[in-house]
């Protein structure tokens, strides 16, 4: 039975002995600063509300800034938010944001955590021996240093350059100067959080025995290899703007890559992980990577509960007939479906001979197409998923509920599929319908795994003009992919082997939060997040025998293009922070 760390804990105090002065003892329902940092298991409840707030998590509800489950995946090329009111649809996909509209899922100030982190710090660095060995003082100190790096990190893909502060600031002892500080270059923001990064690998255990959900020390250096290898494309990409507080110098790409490539190295060949391969089918192993909770892979990950402690995922993301209510808030896009090579080829649908038949457009896929989304036809909790929008008798269009469209189809409700097809990935599966309730949904949020490290080695080796060895890092996870044709990627070099290397990225790590991401950093949101959402959809026939066969055409799923402009690349500070700090230099566009 595992053991999980519940980042709520309730404290039950015992009196184990009568004092006659008992009136001048302290108050025994409050809990005094002194009490935490003199009592390890107070101190692992204020670490632990760190880790409850961080900015890691993506499955999650996202509330009212995107919309009521569009997740951030739903504010790029993969998918579409499928309620057509939600701000996702109507102001962040069109582009129609700025100073005014910072809210979640994209802005993050996170200096509240910051200053926890800060103020932990500061008091865990001077406990004795009789709180803490110093074993344990170091692994907190760790966690405390990963939890700065991944907040400074959150805040420098948004923003660029932001405050550097290491110290809590205390507004009746901190000088007006400190208290409101101007903002520090992006490249300093990002040495900061590679130098923190490595401290934390320093103090960190390797594994933390029975305590899944803390992070270990390669989660650490996961971060560093994940965070430079942010650095280095915005450096190669980018341009330098505001004296640097936003861009990084090209001069400094390849020292970048090179860290980045060393960190990924040292958790492939040293940390003890291996891609998952547990199942014969190749597209229900990848399917099953995110649901089964094992640990061979998952290098660090955001643990949920059912009931206790759980999320909304399945109730926002499950088809349309097997939903409590909501449902199906993501519509993946036909651009993410054209991304899945033709398996007996290994080209893209879009390349000459590649085999694709669009009479048949979810046949012949790599594997991971079925282990991430599904179509029509495919079995889900007991029965099939039924896309189609309507059935064809005779000649006949049936567009009737019950008889002519599909259960899950495309105008069955505003809430079902705007594209035809639906998430699979970290979906809740069974034999029979799952009903799952509003918080009930307990499947663990991966944050970094192994396979994501073969990915971020690849990119560097192939930034750095060493392509022998970016196929030797892509090669694993297209073999445990289920590919057969192409699986150091032998066709491509130079550009289009960049752009496949790309795309691998695309679908290996498709709905779990880093297509947003990427696509800024590389500098090619304008094009890529620039587009119309297509979709696939089905029509059902049925001849005089009762025979059932399908037909599939292209569809324009959105009402309007999306629209990325280059100031999106930051996040406006916000008027709001610069009105209440005016050193704050506003990003370029805002």
């Amino acid at each position: 039975m595992k053991r999980y760390i519940i980042l709520l804990v309730t404290l039950i105090l015992t009196s184990t002995s009568c004092k006659e002065d008992f009136l001048n003892e302290p108050p025994l329902d409050r809990i005094t600063e002194s009490d935490v940092w003199s009592d390890r298991d107070l101190m692992d409840t204020y670490i632990f509300k760190i880790y409850d707030n961080m900015p890691w998590d993506y499955l999650k509800d996202f509330g009212g800034g995107a919309g009521w489950g569009a997740h951030r995946d739903a504010l790029t090329d993969l998918a579409m938010s499928t309620y057509s009111w939600t701000p996702a649809n109507n102001t962040i996909r069109p582009g129609n944001w700025g100073t005014s509209t910072n809210y979640w899922p994209l802005d993050w100030w996170g200096y509240f955590n910051i200053w926890k982190i800060n103020y932990a710090l500061e008091n865990i660095e001077g406990i004795g021996e009789k709180v803490l060995s110093k074993t344990e003082r170091e692994n907190r100190l760790g966690e405390l240093y990963f939890m700065r790096a991944f907040s400074y990190f959150a805040m420098a893909k948004r923003y660029g350059g932001v405050p550097i502060i290491l110290e809590p600031q205390d507004p009746s002892t901190t000088p007006e100067d400190e208290y409101f500080p101007a903002r520090n270059t992006e490249q300093e923001v990002y040495d900061q959080v590679l130098a923190d990064a490595q401290r934390a690998f320093d103090l960190l255990p390797n594994r933390w025995t029975g305590q899944k959900g803390r992070a270990a020390k390669w989660a650490a250096k996961a971060l560093e290899s994940r965070a430079a290898l942010y650095a280095a494309s915005i450096a190669k990409y980018g341009t330098l703007q505001l004296d640097g507080l936003v861009g990084i110098p090209s001069s400094t790409s390849n020292d970048y890559y090179q860290t980045s490539l060393n960190a990924s190295d040292q958790i492939i060949k040293d940390g003890g992980y291996s891609l998952f391969d547990n199942y014969p089918d190749p597209s229900e192993n990848y399917y099953r990577l995110f649901v089964d909770e094992t640990e061979e892979e998952t290098i660090f990950m955001k643990i949920w509960l059912p009931f206790e402690k759980g999320h909304s995922y399945d109730l926002r993301n499950t088809p349309y007939s097997y939903r409590v209510d909501w449902g199906s808030s993501m519509s993946p896009s036909k651009q993410l479906m054209d991304s899945y090579e033709v398996l007996s080829t290994g080209l893209l649908p879009s390349e000459n001979g590649s085999g694709y038949d669009a009479e048949h457009p979810f046949e012949n896929r790599d594997p991971r197409f079925k282990g991430t989304l599904l179509t029509n036809n495919d079995l889900f909790q007991g029965s099939r998923i039924e896309t189609w929008y309507a059935t064809q008798r005779g000649g006949q269009i049936d567009t009737d509920t019950g008889t002519g469209i599909g259960k899950d189809g495309m105008g069955i409700h505003p809430d079902a599929t705007k594209t035809g097809a639906y998430v699979r990935k970290y979906l809740a599966d069974g034999p029979s319908p799952l009903l799952v309730q509003q918080y009930y949904s307990g499947q663990d949020c991966i944050l970094f795994r192994l396979g994501e490290i073969y990915l971020n080695a690849a990119e560097a080796a192939f930034e750095l003009g060493m392509e022998e060895s970016a196929r030797d890092y892509i090669q694993p996870i297209r073999t445990r992919a289920g590919l057969t044709q192409h699986l150091r990627l032998e066709p491509y070099s130079g550009v289009a082997l960049r752009d496949r290397l790309r795309n691998e990225r695309k679908v290996e790590l498709a709905f779990e939060d880093q297509r947003y991401w990427d696509v800024r950093r590389w500098r090619i949101a304008e094009e890529a997040l620039s587009v119309r959402i297509e979709g696939i959809r089905s029509l059902r026939h049925i001849d005089n025998a009762g025979n059932e066969t399908f037909t599939y055409q292209v569809i324009q799923a959105e009402s309007q293009k999306m629209n990325f402009n280059p100031r999106h690349y930051y996040l406006p500070i916000g008027q709001n922070r610069v009105n209440n700090n005016p050193k704050l230099v506003e990003n370029p566009g805002y």
